[in-house]
């Protein structure tokens, strides 16, 4: 049993944590902090209902709301001194009060401290001004706004001086602002956080020992949480955070750095024939010379497969510089060993492409290669499956359809993903699960940042295609609003008439609400005004096997001039001789797709174009910021750094992996320097005590068994 398995399998010991900042002898942390957040005082059922919406369920789960922003609050403030923008309290005389009863009923009164005066406003707040009336003294605090030139708090605190003489005038603090919803606002959760912070901090195992903590400048646990909630600075708010942040990213490195020892120390694989006739055999077969960086990658690959190890790689490269060539030449390899090569592929319409394309390079020679899809009629599917199961089916190109437990391989040797980020990462452990020890390699054309890189990827070793095929050039991209389309299909016209194809990408299939262009609407219009004396094709996913393979032939054969299509089309497609993508909409499109999809011009020698067309709202060129990334550049690793930076990280994490966590504090993934030191500082722990077995580890299994559960059992899928 490896080291994954025993920490999935491992039941909670029902010890109390011990109450000192030492590593806890008995891991598990005391029961409070499981317990339904419902049973706290002050929560109850109905608002335990509403912090459910948020996430909360447990009192653990409550010390992990951290907050979202934080508000200096400056104290007691003279008027004269206030400034927009800062919270404040200030005391002083009202000299006026009115009350407007129209909806929203509204109440004002003006406060005077000798050095200026400040309006004061509460909406539907009725019986004020029973309490606030001329002459009287009270104490205000809030946000300081401005209302023609003179200071304004709008729905303020306040107190009536006389009931709160004894009280000291406030001090400057620091507020924690939490997310709250329409049922529960912030300063409520507020109250709860803080009623319950202390004690429930007191429940909190740490991880490490203090002088360990020291050396890296960290709190401990409980002092971080403390500190998140109720920070006396902003300088003390950050050194909280980035303590969490390290013992989150910690734990995952953690896992990271087991997966990977299980993978080369506990897993076994084939070892592959690598030899020079194998070699030999396999360039025969593509007729062309390969670039550096792909001879670069292939001598990689080879070093990993003939190992009696798992490969576990990870292959980042652009669009069109040759990742395809790359793959079949490792499955090629598995295939000269005696075993079989599966690629999946994530639509239906790439793993036709695939299909073909490995189809024609491997023209002449003995491979089998068989498609495995939905829309595979049953006689093939049938010669398929059967010639995957007597091994007879070298390669296997498919979708996720290859994944169903009716396939069963002989030789499963080699899988390769291609555009690894549309797969969960459960959908490829089914198959790891049920062919432990096969050779891995995950591909993908949208290059990822170094951070998210060694964040969510760090299991893989990675290698990059940075150099493409010589003769390319770069795509001229132009970004355009509306009032200039004309002119971007005058241009399209001009290109067609020089004998060049085309392609144009719509959000919509059919006529929609959102009067989005649709590839329907678009090929009547065209048909009728620019493109009435060229061939036209429309492509979707909605279009059977048959109807797709033969437009695709017939744009490939030159028959079909304009492809008109959604973004099926953003991968996989291959035909030199279009020149020209224009996307309609363009600013209904992700930075990564419409690097993805400009990547379909641009694979001969021709100069080619990209026109990215957006509405008026929305703005062309400097006005977007992903529109204007298209324009700066065409490297797709400036493309994913630019991506990073306008949807921030949380965004992205969120839907690149299912199966991968969410952190806590995203914004703390962009610290490069703490990632490193927590990956650093795993992988170190990893290689002194692999199985996790020595007493200061034991607080570590358990907090990954509680935090990733049955996410465990992916501990070697890629």
């Amino acid at each position: 049993m490896g080291v994954m398995d025993a920490i999935s399998a491992e039941q909670k010991s029902g010890a109390s944590a011990a109450r000192t900042n030492e590593p806890s002898a008995e891991p598990e942390e005391a029961a409070a902090l499981d317990r339904p957040i419902q049973f706290l005082k002050g929560v109850g059922p109905a608002r335990a209902k509403a912090l459910e919406e948020l996430g909360i369920v447990t009192c653990r789960d409550l010390l992990d709301y951290l907050p979202r922003d934080y508000e200096r609050f400056e104290g007691h403030r003279s008027i004269g001194q206030l400034a927009p923008g800062e919270l404040a309290a200030v005391e002083g005389e009202i000299i006026q009060t009115r009350i407007m009863r129209r909806r929203p009923m509204r109440f004002e009164a003006l406060l005077d401290d000798g050095s200026g005066r400040c309006i004061l406003v509460w909406f539907n707040r009725w019986g004020l001004e029973d309490q606030i009336q001329p002459g009287v003294r009270i104490r205000a605090s809030g946000k300081i706004g401005l209302f023609q030139g003179r200071p304004q708090i709008v729905q303020p605190k306040f107190d009536l001086v006389e009931a709160a003489q004894d009280a000291p005038p406030p001090t400057a603090r620091i507020n924690a602002v939490y997310g709250g919803t329409a049922r529960l606002a912030s300063a409520v959760i507020a109250r709860i956080i803080a009623e319950w912070l202390e004690p429930l901090c007191s429940e909190v195992d740490e991880w490490f020992a203090e002088p360990w903590l020291q050396e890296r400048k960290l709190l401990t646990r409980r002092q971080a949480y403390q500190q998140s909630h109720q920070p006396r600075s902003l300088p003390q708010a950050y050194q909280a955070r980035r303590t969490l942040a390290y013992h989150e990213f910690f734990l995952y490195q953690l896992v990271i750095g087991l997966k990977r020892y299980h993978l080369k120390h506990l897993l076994t694989a084939k070892p592959l024939r690598v030899d020079d006739e194998v070699d030999r055999r396999i360039r025969r077969l593509l007729h062309f010379g390969l670039t550096h960086a792909q001879e670069k990658v292939i001598a990689q690959i080879k070093a990993d497969i003939s190992q009696p190890r798992p490969m576990n790689r990870l292959l980042q490269g652009d669009v069109g510089c040759g990742k395809t060539v790359v793959a079949l030449f490792a499955m090629l390899m598995a295939v000269a060993s005696g075993g079989q090569a599966v690629l999946l592929a994530p639509t239906e319409l790439l793993a036709e492409q695939h299909y073909l394309t490995l189809g024609r390079y491997l023209a002449g020679s003995r491979v089998q290669i068989g498609l495995l899809a939905g829309s595979v009629v049953a006689a093939e599917r049938a010669r398929v499956l059967a010639g995957i199961q007597d091994g007879s089916m070298g390669l296997v190109v498919g979708t996720h359809a290859v994944l169903g437990e009716h396939v069963a391989f002989k030789n499963l040797w080699l899988l390769v993903v291609d555009e690894q980020h549309k797969f969960g990462v459960r959908q490829r452990g089914s198959i790891r699960e049920r062919h432990a020890g096969v050779h891995t390699l995950v591909m993908t054309a949208t290059p990822i940042p170094r951070t998210l890189a060694m964040t969510y990827f760090g299991d893989l070793d990675v290698s990059i295609i940075d150099e493409l095929p010589p003769g390319r050039s770069p795509i001229v991209t132009r970004s355009i609003n509306q009032a200039l389309r004309p002119k971007a299909y005058e241009f399209l016209v001009k290109e067609l008439n020089r004998g060049r194809q085309a392609y144009i990408v719509a959000p919509a299939i059919e006529e929609n609400i959102q009067e989005l262009a649709s590839v329907e609407s678009l090929a009547t219009e065209l048909r009728a005004a620019w493109l009435a004396q060229h061939a036209i094709g429309v492509i979707h996913g909605r279009m059977d096997k048959a109807q797709r393979q033969a437009l695709m032939e017939a744009f490939r054969a030159g028959e079909v001039r304009v492809l008109i299509a959604t973004s099926v089309i953003e991968v996989g497609i291959d035909v030199p001789n279009a020149t020209v993508m224009i996307v309609e909409h363009a600013e209904r499109f992700g930075l990564s797709q419409l690097h993805q999809l400009r990547g379909r011009v641009g694979r001969g020698d021709q100069q080619s174009y990209c026109v990215l067309i957006a509405d008026e709202d929305a703005g062309a060129g400097e006005k977007n910021p992903r529109l204007a990334a298209m324009v700066k550049t065409s490297s797709g690793f400036v493309i994913a750094e630019e991506d990073l930076k306008i949807r921030g990280m949380g965004e992205i994490v969120g839907t690149r992996q299912s199966g991968r966590p969410d952190f806590h504090l995203p914004e703390l993934l962009f610290d490069e320097a703490l990632l490193s030191l927590s990956r650093q500082d795993a992988l170190a722990l990893v290689q002194r005590d692999p199985h996790l077995i020595s007493p200061e580890s034991r607080v570590l299994r358990q907090a990954m068994r509680r935090q990733y559960g049955d996410m465990l059992w992916l501990a070697d899928v890629g």
